[in-house]
């Protein structure tokens, strides 16, 4: 597959070319800048699986977003029906990455220091409401969110229980989001919880795997440029 298509990261689903690559891996670092010791909840163990449709403009993309959490690591794995799949690895302890790619010049773990790195292109607010539903027969909490440049309000509901660092979105919220809404370049999609299991995923399933070679982005874009 396309390497270049390839790198787009958890709950982004547009294509990626090379140039812009970098500002796109800013963008999926600022939703990545909370950790456990920010959190006042319990760690959180188990597996959580999203879907998500495109509401703006209204069409037939679908993805799915697989999310594995054991304590401070996580893993996302994404799959697009336009760009296939995709996996990171978020150390929140340490505040690092590796986003996995396999390319036709090899395997590469990508790694940032995402607690280093800010962007100012997607900026939004979110209030408390009144407000609930059920989401898999439990409680999920209402908030408004409005994003910079959208005339709109958006409605989203979370988990209070679970702590927001562990989705792959808006980290920051005061609960693990599971019904939300993520603008991108290519228009709004809706995300839903559609399972929650609490499991013990093993240690060995948040490593980067044989094979793969671990490197910055720089180095990452030197290499896929090279003649």
């Amino acid at each position: 597959p396309n390497p270049i298509l390839l790198c787009r990261y958890a709950s982004f689903p547009f294509p990626v070319y090379l140039y812009p690559m970098k500002n796109l891996l800013y963008s999926f670092c600022l939703f990545a800048t909370a950790h456990i010791a920010a959190q006042k909840h319990k760690p959180f163990s188990g597996e959580l699986l999203f879907s998500a449709v495109r509401v703006i403009p209204k069409d037939s993309i679908r993805e799915s977003t697989l999310i594995y959490a054991k304590d401070s690591l996580t893993k996302i794995i994404t799959f697009a029906s336009n760009l296939g799949k995709q996996e990171l690895i978020k150390h929140l302890g340490v505040q690092r990455s590796y986003l996995l790619l396999e390319t036709n010049k090899g395997k590469f773990a990508v790694k940032s220091d995402y607690n280093k790195l800010n962007d100012s292109s997607f900026q939004y607010k979110y209030k408390k409401v009144p407000g609930s539903k059920k989401i898999l027969g439990k409680k999920a909490k209402k908030l408004i969110v409005t994003f910079q440049d959208i005339d709109k309000e958006f409605t989203f509901y979370y988990f209070k229980k679970i702590p927001a660092c562990y989705g792959s979105a808006f980290t920051s919220f005061p609960g693990l989001v599971v019904d939300y809404f993520l603008p991108t370049d290519q228009g709004v999609y809706h995300y839903t919880l559609t399972e929650l299991k609490k499991t013990d995923p093993p240690l060995t399933l948040f490593m980067v795997p044989d094979g793969y070679t671990r490197l910055t982005l720089d180095a990452f874009m030197e290499i896929m440029t090279a003649p």
